[in-house]
């Protein structure tokens, strides 16, 4: 990140001598947390970045070594596994430390089902497909934050996908 963002600052430079105007400040710059290696060093990465994005898809597949576009193992895919649901919670955590933004992009952050177990967890900005703007706005305004971040807590103790799934579907249904 300090290469990049050193060579960043050497183009800007080049280009102000040739007199193209550029945005100033430069425009952030952030880290894709998208395999659990970026995850699990999030404290590091968050004291060089200026923002997080977690893309789901792509750190479920990389966490559970599963291709979901490979039929025979497609089915174990599974975003509520708990190490993914570590690997969010331990990113999250480091940028909420470092006071730097963090979003969520990818199937969790367009599905409401989702929406109390992010919130819980202290996301506050989803990435998703403009079909599932209103259904995911809809849900997170319904939503109590203090009983999202309770419901996070809970689905964080457990080590189980069904009971994880078991939590969240009845938190859902009380809303």
């Amino acid at each position: 990140i300090r290469q990049v963002r050193e060579a960043r600052q050497s183009v800007a430079k080049r280009l102000k001598r040739r007199g193209c105007r550029l945005p100033d400040p430069l425009p952030p710059l952030g880290v894709m947390i998208e395999v659990p290696g970026a995850a699990l060093a999030a404290d590091a990465l968050a004291q060089e970045a200026d923002f997080f994005a977690i893309g789901s898809n792509d750190l479920t597949m990389y966490t559970l070594a599963i291709d979901r576009g490979e039929e025979q193992v497609a089915h174990l895919y599974n975003p509520l596994h708990p190490a993914v649901l570590r690997l969010i919670q331990f990113a999250t955590e480091a940028a909420l430390r470092a006071r730097i933004p963090i979003s969520v992009c990818g199937e969790i952050a367009g599905d409401p089902r989702y929406a109390p177990l992010l919130i819980g967890l202290g996301i506050r900005e989803l990435s998703m497909a403009s079909p599932s703007l209103s259904r995911v706005k809809h849900r997170i305004r319904g939503l109590e934050f203090l009983s999202a971040a309770r419901c996070a807590r809970l689905i964080m103790e457990q080590s189980d996908t069904g009971r994880i799934a078991a939590l969240l579907d009845d938190f859902n249904a009380l809303a």
